[in-house]
């Protein structure tokens, strides 16, 4: 399993203007590997508040353009609005809630729907279009600016899926870290960011059992 999630930080990836990732059949890692695209996804839905990290990354237009620079999604000089964070929350706590559910995290199933036909809504906002050239084809931004950068990000999950590794993108169980990560197990069965959290949550089932024991004893 990856234990490398990207907390807090950006990964430049170039997308919008060019990226290696998706650019022609038997190119890039294998669906197992995580990649430029991955990166660049984990990166972004780890700026939410969560376990150890419990700041906001993206709390105003400044950090959230300096954010997207950061990642190769935009121009440094691009305008950002209030309204551009505001919908830069919807679209990471889609993704969020997607990563989640694969994990099983508590609640993540019944809000799946909604998070689904947001994201439906949102790739008619931030639209792609194909970049053909003799090394192969790939999904890029079809604007620019900060919707194009929006359109990246979903570049990102259709290069993804693209090669196999969509499902391979969630989210820690581990309700003290709730990390996103890579999940690099053979049967993508993975559902702890590493072993550490995977540990905690083995003594926290254990102690739980032991605590419903001497309850059931008790009565």
């Amino acid at each position: 399993m990856d234990t490398s999630t990207g907390r807090g930080t950006s990964t430049s990836t170039g997308r919008g203007t060019s990226t290696s990732a998706g650019s022609g059949a038997g190119a890039g890692p294998a669906p197992s590997e995580p990649c430029e695209s991955s990166a660049v996804l984990l990166g972004f839905v780890n700026t939410t508040p969560h376990g150890s990290a419990p700041v906001e990354l993206l709390g105003d237009s400044a950090s959230l353009t300096a954010w997207l620079a950061g990642a190769g999604l935009m121009a440094a000089d691009a305008a950002v609005t209030g309204a551009d964070v505001v919908a830069a929350h919807e679209l990471r706590a889609a993704l969020c809630t997607v990563f989640l559910s694969r994990s099983g995290c508590e609640g993540s199933a019944d809000r799946l729907p909604e998070a689904e036909q947001y994201l439906a809504r949102v790739a008619e906002r931030y639209p792609l279009t194909l970049r053909v050239t003799a090394a192969g084809c790939r999904p890029v931004p079809a604007q620019s600016g900060v919707l194009g950068a929006f359109a990246g990000l979903l570049a990102a999950a259709s290069e993804l899926a693209a090669r196999g590794a969509w499902l391979r993108m969630k989210i820690c169980k581990n309700p003290t870290c709730y990390s996103g990560f890579f999940d690099r197990t053979r049967n993508t069965s993975g559902l702890y960011c590493g072993t550490a959290c995977g540990s905690q949550a083995a003594q926290r089932a254990y102690r739980n059992r032991i605590k419903d024991a001497s309850c059931a004893q008790a009565s």
